[in-house]
């Protein structure tokens, strides 16, 4: 064999021989790696126990009500209007301002019911003329008739001529009412006290016969109008007790009671409408607000536990569960409704458990607990 061949040789019994030492020594780390992965390491003691107060999550009695969206709509409303033609000679009022009852908003001109008003009372003196001369005609016979110088016939005919005479004097009054009603009817007033929400009127405008021209709400009260599904309204009566929040108006909770629930439901939504009415002194109510209406609900269990024992992280929320070797443990649930420093937990917590009802600053997930 060649000296280049003995070469060749010793190389390649070299790198098999590197090949097996490196084999060897990697099924020796998987075999301690296999040897010691069946034991776990130690679990570390929780710190120092946190003392706190501790209590027994309880099922209670708890209502559940209904909430519906609903709308603020004024106590009254109205669209004043002419029932005359005619251009509208002043508009005096516009939105937002304050009106009492009969204050006048325009003023329409209409030249055909003055000369109608002038011919009414002319018409007046007339006949008041003629029943005057009638009267005295009348008076005349009766004397003659006492005197044998006119005869009955002469006398009944006078006062027949002063019957008619005095029956068209009053109808000739009875027009000029009717013409001064008219003039009335040129001046556009307010219906009641309240506020202009609308103005649908320039001066110089023609107003027609019924045409609206301003809007008129009487806000004083205000109803709060709900939808309520058909299946929600069984048991609901007129006087129950509701509760009622417009963020809009400052938040906070209103009481009322349900004044109306109309008999027939909206074919389409199913719906019934329920109105509730609200005393609004100060105005803070407007129409078109948003509002939500709450009825009584049915009474039922809930499980619900202090508010203070709610802890937040983010958007999520929990309470310490104390487990049987009195370490406390985050669990997060679902909250529902909170009234009288009470919280309604949804899920996430059963009856029977330990929480920690005003869990400390320094309290952590598996840290012990100390009751107090």
């Amino acid at each position: 064999m060649s000296h280049e061949g003995n070469e060749f040789r010793k190389r390649s019994e070299r790198r098999a021989a590197t090949r097996a030492g490196s084999t060897v020594a990697l099924a020796a780390a998987l075999l301690a790696a296999a040897c010691s992965g069946g034991r776990e390491a130690a679990r570390p003691e929780p710190g120092p126990a946190v003392p706190a107060k501790v209590a027994v999550v309880e099922e209670v009695a708890w209502a559940r009500p209904l909430t519906v969206t609903a709308n603020v709509s004024p106590f009254r409303r109205a669209a004043p209007a002419t029932i005359l033609m005619g251009r509208v000679d002043q508009v005096l009022h516009r939105e937002g301002d304050r009106v009492r009852a009969g204050d006048v908003l325009a003023r329409v001109e209409s030249r055909e019911v003055s000369a109608r008003l002038a011919q009414a009372e002319a018409n007046v003196a007339a006949a008041s003329a003629m029943e005057h001369n009638a009267k005295l005609t009348k008076e005349r016979m009766e004397r003659l008739l006492e005197k044998q110088a006119a005869t009955r016939k002469n006398v009944e005919d006078a006062t027949a001529g002063y019957d008619a005479a005095a029956a068209n004097l009053e109808a000739a009054n009875e027009g000029v009412a009717a013409a001064r009603m008219y003039v009335t009817y040129s001046r556009v007033t307010a219906p009641f006290d309240g506020v202009v929400v609308e103005k649908r009127v320039e001066a110089g405008d023609t107003a027609a016969p019924g045409m609206p021209l301003f809007v008129v709400d009487d806000t004083s009260r205000v109803k709060i109008e709900a939808q309520v599904p058909e299946s929600a309204l069984r048991g609901r009566r007129v006087g129950d007790a509701v509760e009622i929040e417009v963020d809009a108006a400052g938040g906070g909770v209103r009481h009322a009671t349900l004044s109306e629930i109309l008999p027939a439901a909206d074919p389409r939504s199913r719906t019934f409408t329920a109105r509730a009415v609200l005393d609004n002194p100060d105005g803070a109510l407007r129409a078109g607000m948003f509002a939500r209406l709450r009825l009584p609900g049915q009474e039922g269990k809930a499980v619900a536990v202090p508010e203070s024992a709610a802890v937040q992280r983010g958007p999520l929320t929990g309470v310490f569960v104390v487990d049987s070797q009195g370490i406390a443990r985050l669990r997060w649930v679902t909250l529902g409704d909170a009234r009288d420093g009470r919280v309604e937990i949804l899920s996430g917590l059963a009856a029977g458990e330990r929480i920690v009802t005003e869990p400390p600053a320094a309290l952590e997930d598996g840290r012990r607990v100390e009751l107090l």
